[in-house]
């Protein structure tokens, strides 16, 4: 627990717009240790959408320090924070991203595709991925046939396929009702907690937040609070 997954050192953002720059993040610091659950929250607009980006690699800092599973993201090309992505990140949705003319099966291997192909091993660890989840009655199923719920499970069952390190989630349980949001975060915490892996995630929902191990609030770009749960 003591390895650090996410290092971030007064990490800003700022976009250039005709009407005067946006300051998304401004000057934001924490450390995440490895296997940690945490939060991040704050009103709409706050910087938190930002910093997933950033921490995914899929923007860069307009200044700041920022390492992710002992990796300087300022010191990697496009492809290897590609490699970091694809090798060691899994992603959540709050609108899922699956896609809709592929079964459960198929969207679940589809991130290992390009290395990987179609092969027998890779379809034995979707099917693990999908048991996991409670899902091998729906393998073949095809998006539109399946819940809310059922969707964010093939989500999660997509994130576990590279058996990640790190977990980015955003708004995982947005588009849910309260049960299904209920049995994601179950399902979503036994997994983590199995793996040992770290996730972050963002959510408006209080509730969500209490679950997490930590939270970090965030306001106007700023990190605001940081706090343990009870």
């Amino acid at each position: 627990m003591s390895q650090s997954a996410i290092q971030a050192d007064n990490l800003r953002k700022v976009y250039g717009r005709s009407d005067g720059d946006v300051n998304a993040l401004d000057g934001v610091s924490f450390a995440i240790a490895a296997g940690e659950t945490v939060a991040v929250t704050g009103p709409s607009g706050c910087g938190k959408s930002t910093l997933l980006s950033l921490i995914a690699g899929l923007d860069r800092p307009t200044s700041g320090g920022l390492a992710v599973l002992g990796q300087d993201l300022g010191e990697l090309s496009e492809d290897g924070l590609a490699d970091l992505r694809r090798r060691h990140m899994g992603f959540v949705f709050q609108s899922y991203h699956i896609l809709p003319t592929l079964t459960v099966w198929e969207n679940v291997m589809l991130p290992l595709v390009p290395q990987m192909g179609t092969s027998l091993e890779l379809k034995g660890r979707a099917l693990h991925c999908i048991e996991r989840v409670g899902l091998e009655r729906r393998i073949r199923h095809l998006p539109g046939e399946l819940s809310g719920g059922e969707q964010q499970r093939v989500g999660l069952a997509r994130a576990l396929i590279a058996d990640p390190a790190l977990i980015l989630a955003d708004e995982p349980t947005g588009n849910l009702d309260s049960e299904s949001a209920g049995i994601i975060l179950d399902l979503l915490f036994e997994l983590v907690r199995d793996g040992q892996r770290t996730v972050l995630l963002t959510t408006h929902d209080r509730g969500v937040a209490q679950r997490c191990g930590r939270e970090l609030r965030m306001r106007d770009g700023r990190l605001v609070a940081d706090e343990r749960g009870k």
